[in-house]
């Protein structure tokens, strides 16, 4: 009888497929310390003719299929929890078409962020958002899965998932289908994710994975202006009501070009000061809360206004200017695409950051009006596990600690909140960490903040915390149920098998 791996090799060649204990242990975690789990095989399909194979394959044997792009996710999203198939995207990682005319990129989904934007920058223009703060290696496809925002456009773009135009999606059953304009055979071009009945193409955006595999898409893409503005501001008062008023005051009197916005609190501030770490700006160059813009325009006059009404609001509000380069604390500059690549390395700031430590995320988004509310929930939980986290310190010499990092605008009058917080990854502490981070998660979503990277433990938690309705969590299992009645695609997320306790 042909083996399960012989008829993988079969589909994609001998080298292209492995069951090596070396390799799939690659392939057993991710970006966080918790979850990690060795898969069967580790498999790197070339097409989608190929993954539709697989999934066949995966059907009849009923084992586990797992995709994942570049293995960038904080959430355990592409772990291989119940061991069986990995299915690495990145080998399609091919640009099908730039369109100018139509102003849409068609592209393979394990393209990274930075390869696709290198190449698109070569033309004048970008995707407008610009995927994750970890797009120099996270993927497109990863990015559409997790609703992804952060890798620089978000206040003026918001996250990624609202510039598809279409979709190719391997269904959980490998059937291939085309969403928006590309639906109708007598299409040639994809122009258009309307028209043609329900918008299709948001069921596999935000999923996490759960509903198909997504193997192309076509983005809209954006001339990107030639003048920019970067500026950092220090504020006198330390009171996160600044931070919004600034926000707020920015957005409603028409945005002013503005391409990227961030509120860094006053004790992550101090913080980041004492640790002085030295593959980012001077910290040191601040001494309380901080706020910064970018400022896009089509011409110098139109950069100039944007500037003085950006620094009027921001200076009424008790802002101070920085210097106008990175030495001088301009981290605005750092930021902007693509000064030093910053923009794919911004939120990385407290990885690694001591030495030896790691960052648990449970990064989120809430309307910016919110935002003071959702920070001073995950500080009182904080002093509530003040001992925990004082344990960590007492057995690693990590200051260990929670907080939120940074506020950044990402569209929609919302921010995006890189909470989380500092500990060890010493295997002794996974189930202190572990506990700690869902109740963080759960603190996150009983405070009526939204995660977008939800990955394995914050689609479960949304579950645990009773967070959907009934109705709708039913309509959830239903359209899973439909589509993958052997649970075979990325099982776990939002406990949808019935009885899942793991």
């Amino acid at each position: 009888m042909t083996s399960i791996f012989e008829k993988l090799q079969k589909i994609v060649g001998i080298d292209s497929v492995t069951n090596n204990e070396y390799v799939r242990y690659c392939y057993s975690k991710t970006g966080d310390c918790i979850y990690q789990e060795l898969p069967d095989f580790v498999i790197r399909p070339r097409t989608s003719e190929e993954i539709s194979d697989i999934l066949h394959i995966a059907n009849k044997e009923e084992i586990p299929v797992v995709p994942r792009g570049g293995g960038a996710g904080l959430f355990g999203g592409a772990v291989p929890h119940y061991k069986g198939i990995v299915i690495d995207m990145t080998s399609m990682n091919k640009i099908i078409e730039i369109n100018i005319e139509d102003q849409v990129v068609t592209a393979e989904c394990g393209i990274t962020w930075a390869e696709l934007n290198t190449e698109l920058l070569k033309k004048g223009f970008y995707t407008g958002a610009m995927g994750p703060g970890s797009g120099m290696s996270a993927v497109i496809g990863g990015g559409l899965s997790h609703n992804s925002v952060g890798g620089g456009g978000g206040a003026k773009y918001g996250s990624v998932c609202r510039h598809v135009v279409g979709l190719e999606v391997v269904l959980p059953q490998g059937d291939i289908i085309n969403t928006g304009s590309l639906c109708s055979k007598y299409v040639k071009e994809p122009f258009s994710r309307y028209g043609f009945g329900p918008d299709f193409s948001g069921i596999f955006l935000g999923d996490n994975g759960i509903y198909g595999i997504k193997t192309n898409a076509t983005l809209r893409i954006y001339p990107k202006p030639p003048f920019y503005e970067a500026k950092t501001f220090v504020l006198k008062r330390s009171n996160m009501k600044y931070g919004v008023k600034i926000f707020l005051e920015w957005l409603n009197k028409g945005g002013f070009g503005i391409y990227d916005g961030f509120y860094f609190p006053d004790y992550f501030v101090m913080g980041m000061s004492a640790m002085d770490p030295p593959t980012y700006f001077p910290w040191k160059k601040m001494t309380k809360a901080a706020i910064f813009y970018t400022t896009e325009a089509f011409s110098e006059r139109e950069l100039e206004a944007n500037i003085e009404s950006l620094d009027e609001i921001v200076i009424k509000n008790k802002g101070q200017p920085l210097g106008p380069q990175i030495e001088d604390g301009n981290f605005a500059k750092f930021q902007y695409p693509f000064e030093l690549n910053g923009n794919y390395s911004f939120y990385q700031n407290t990885f690694g950051i001591p030495k030896g430590s790691q960052s648990l995320s449970t990064e989120a988004h809430c309307p910016i009006k919110r935002f003071p509310e959702i920070i001073n929930a995950i500080d009182k939980w904080g002093a509530k596990n003040a001992n925990d986290f004082a344990k960590i310190q007492e057995k690693t010499g990590i200051p260990a600690g929670t907080g939120c990092g940074s506020v950044g605008l990402s569209g929609e009058n919302n921010v995006e909140l890189a909470i989380g917080f500092v500990t060890s990854p010493d295997p002794e502490l996974r189930e202190l960490n572990l506990n700690l981070w869902k109740e963080q998660m759960a603190t996150v979503i009983k405070a009526g903040a939204m995660h977008y990277m939800l990955g394995y433990i914050a689609s479960r938690e949304l579950v645990k915390t009773g967070a959907f309705t009934d109705q709708y969590y039913n309509f959830m299992k239903g359209i899973k149920k439909l589509l993958d009645p052997n649970n075979i695609l990325s099982p776990g997320k939002f406990m949808l098998e019935m009885g899942d306790k793991k």
